[in-house]
């Protein structure tokens, strides 16, 4: 579970690199897309915020790519987008949000493919497919550092043609090291 869970956060943070700017109005019309509602209002400005789109993966591919299929993959994405936050105590908003995501996204016919209720962490994975093709990537997870107070929400969209067999190779040639505890 844990290296499923591992390869998704990896290939998404590889893909951060990788997104280009593309105005608001078009990646929101993408059949990959899902919008996560801001929980600054909540727990302040997030940790960590990626908001890469297809221009910028597009130029990082070209620049940062020595590996062609690697090259190939990231071309096809149209956004990548990360927020973290720590949640200082209050898993509420987070769990809310997660809930509601899931059952907005469920009645779009996304497929939940990895889900995790333990005392200290909640996964959610979801794929969007569209005639045989991923075109959608989201996962949402509540979960604490080392088993401490300290916890984290994490929401994370990738939005283009996603092919799982070609993860690895991106996240290996983007010399990518993600340590989950």
């Amino acid at each position: 579970m844990k290296k499923l869970f591992l390869s998704a956060v990896i290939f998404l943070s590889s893909s951060l690199f990788l997104t280009g700017h593309a105005s608001a109005n078009d990646i929101t019309q993408e059949r990959g897309y899902v919008d996560f509602a801001s929980l600054e209002e909540v727990y302040g400005e997030p940790k960590v915020m990626v908001n890469l789109n297809k221009t910028m993966l597009g130029f990082i591919s070209k620049i940062n790519m020595s590996d062609p299929e690697a090259a190939e993959l990231i071309s096809k994405l149209k956004a990548v987008r990360v927020q973290i936050y720590n949640m200082a105590g209050n898993d509420k908003p987070a769990l809310d949000l997660i809930a509601k995501v899931s059952k907005d996204i469920k009645s779009k016919n996304w497929m939940p493919i990895v889900s995790v209720n333990q005392d200290n962490e909640k996964v959610r994975v979801f794929t969007k497919i569209t005639d045989d093709i991923m075109d959608g990537l989201v996962v949402m997870v509540i979960n604490s550092n080392d088993g401490s107070d300290e916890r984290e929400a994490v929401f994370i969209n990738i939005v283009g043609e996603i092919d799982p067999a070609q993860i690895n190779k991106v996240t290996e040639s983007l010399n990518i090291d993600v340590d989950l505890k």
